[in-house]
């Protein structure tokens, strides 16, 4: 099991003026002055990304622009906190978040790579994000998905070799996470050389709350 290094809760920029993320200024507000600031990465239908210099690196700064992107960084940053989750290694490591609201209405976490369609059967056994998804499925038992011998044992001979695809059946099998956001490519990032998850932001909760 890889094991990051653990890293320190850290401040957003010390230029940045924290009481413009306080809950009585509006999401507007919110998203208008980091755009003032940064670089502009991401953009969802509830939350936004950007890219922000820290300690020398570039990182990342999600800010909720509704409700839904509020509950999307408080169960993010739920799991992003959770000890045994961040010991798989699965996840992209979390810098910070806003300690200030409850829920948070930012979180900020390290920047990872672009992944790609190559890079992505590079790392899971040549398998492309739907198949890596329904072997998931599989490999789970919650599904109860049916399929032919010999794929029952490619699966099998995958999860046991695949130390990424084995953690993600444990993500999947033990949390409440919905697994079909993680077919998406945009979902995922390399950070050290390994495939991480770079959004976990719906739960199964958020989803049938705020998708509806």
């Amino acid at each position: 099991m890889k094991i990051y290094e653990l890293i320190n809760e850290t401040p957003l920029p010390d230029d940045w003026d924290k009481s413009k993320y306080k809950s009585n200024n509006s999401f507007a507000s919110r998203v208008r002055y980091a755009q003032e600031r940064a670089k502009r990465i991401g953009s969802g239908s509830s939350r936004l990304a950007f890219e922000i210099e820290y300690q020398g690196r570039p990182t990342v700064l999600k800010i909720a622009k509704n409700q839904k992107g509020i509950a999307q960084n408080e169960y993010e940053s739920q799991m992003l906190n959770d000890y045994y989750l961040t010991g798989m290694g699965i996840t992209i490591p979390m810098i910070d978040h806003d300690e200030e609201n409850e829920p948070p209405t930012w979180i900020h976490v390290e920047k990872a790579e672009k992944m790609t369609a190559a890079l992505f059967r590079k790392h899971f056994n040549g398998l492309s994000p739907d198949e890596a998804i329904h072997l998931v499925k599989y490999m789970t038992g919650k599904w109860q998905i049916q399929v032919p011998p010999e794929v029952s044992e490619k699966y099998n001979e995958i999860y046991e070799e695949n130390e990424t695809l084995n953690s993600l059946v444990e993500l999947v099998g033990n949390y409440d996470i919905e697994p079909g956001d993680f077919a998406r490519l945009a979902n995922w990032g390399i950070y050290k050389n390994e495939p991480v998850i770079i959004d976990i932001g719906a739960s199964s909760e958020v989803i049938s709350t705020h998708y509806s």
